[in-house]
């Protein structure tokens, strides 16, 4: 035993707890079925509370975005609110790059479903998957007490209604290994805050292009922004509330009243000020140019021929 006993020890970490209503872990499992014949992959989401190691699980048909994010809303209903901050690893719907100092670049449109909802972004280090042990290790235990129960199944909806009274009568009732307590009577204690009761979808933006007269179309209107912005994509957020703001980024360039009628130009003068010098430039005068006419031959002939002229008009006077 001793060649291995370095690679045993490097392994060892220290086991970090976190403090009531501060974090929560996700993750995807990946679980395969016998549907109708022929096997298929069904997809587990898995959020654990880290100070109480409450669970919540849903099975679902991929892991993209929209899914994402409604399994995020479900978990927060289940737990009766929102921790600090998620931590998540490196999956493509939530980090969409990595800047030169390693740091996690988040989705766009998932950052802000997370400010919609009052949650931190957190992602583990690159190679650090055991940053989100907690998450894992419920992993882990769906595929040991859980799975070996489900016999048959009817579709995804029977699925998670057997997943869900597994959590209810199981999972978050027993005595959890670490905490030496129930992670339900735990949950007391966390004391998560609460969600956004406005659903995401109804705050979404909506990408459009400034016009040359500082104006975005929304709904069958026309709003400013500063002018300086024309021409450029920015985000157009209806609060549903009777107000509409928009963004270059998370970046707010203009706030408007939400107009009731149609074919309204609702604007803010204040973003045309300046129009009139900005990028003001002295601008050259068109000089008038002078095209040189061509010069007429003229035909030189004797004098005489003139008088002969004059003889005839005389003589035929």
């Amino acid at each position: 035993m001793q060649p291995l006993r370095p690679s045993v020890l490097a392994k060892a970490t220290v086991r970090f707890e976190t403090s009531p209503g501060y974090q929560a872990q996700v993750d995807w499992g990946r679980f395969q079925v016998d549907w109708n014949g022929e096997p298929k992959r069904l997809y587990a989401f898995v959020m654990v509370l880290g100070y109480s190691r409450m669970m919540y699980v849903e099975f679902t048909e991929d892991e993209k975005l929209d899914t994402l994010m409604g399994c995020h809303v479900r978990a927060f209903e289940y737990f009766g609110g929102c921790p600090e901050v998620v931590l998540y690893d490196n999956m493509k719907t939530v980090v969409a790059d990595f800047d030169e100092r390693g740091h996690a670049v988040w989705n766009e449109r998932f950052a802000r479903f997370a400010a919609h909802h009052g949650f931190l972004l957190q992602s583990c280090r690159p190679y650090r998957a055991r940053t989100k042990g907690k998450v894992e290790n419920g992993i882990g235990y769906i595929r040991k007490n859980f799975w070996p129960r489900v016999k048959t199944f009817t579709g995804l909806d029977d699925l998670n209604r057997q997943v869900r009274d597994w959590l209810d009568t199981v999972a978050n009732v027993r005595v959890h290994g670490t905490t030496q307590e129930p992670p339900r009577e735990r949950l007391i204690r966390e004391g998560l805050k609460p969600f956004n009761p406005m659903p995401f979808e109804e705050v979404d933006r909506h990408a459009r292009k400034v016009s040359p007269d500082a104006c975005v179309s929304y709904e069958n209107n026309r709003y400013s922004v500063p002018f300086e912005w024309v021409g450029q994509i920015v985000h157009i957020q209806d609060l549903k509330n009777g107000k509409i703001r928009i963004y270059h980024r998370e970046q707010l360039l203009a706030e408007h009243p939400k107009a009731t009628g149609k074919q309204q130009r609702i604007v803010n003068e204040k973003h045309f000020e300046g129009l009139g010098t900005a990028g003001r430039h002295k601008v050259p005068q068109p000089m008038p140019r002078l095209v040189p006419q061509a010069i007429p031959e003229v035909l030189e002939r004797d004098l005489s021929v003139y008088e002969q002229f004059t003889d005839e008009a005389v003589a035929n006077a």
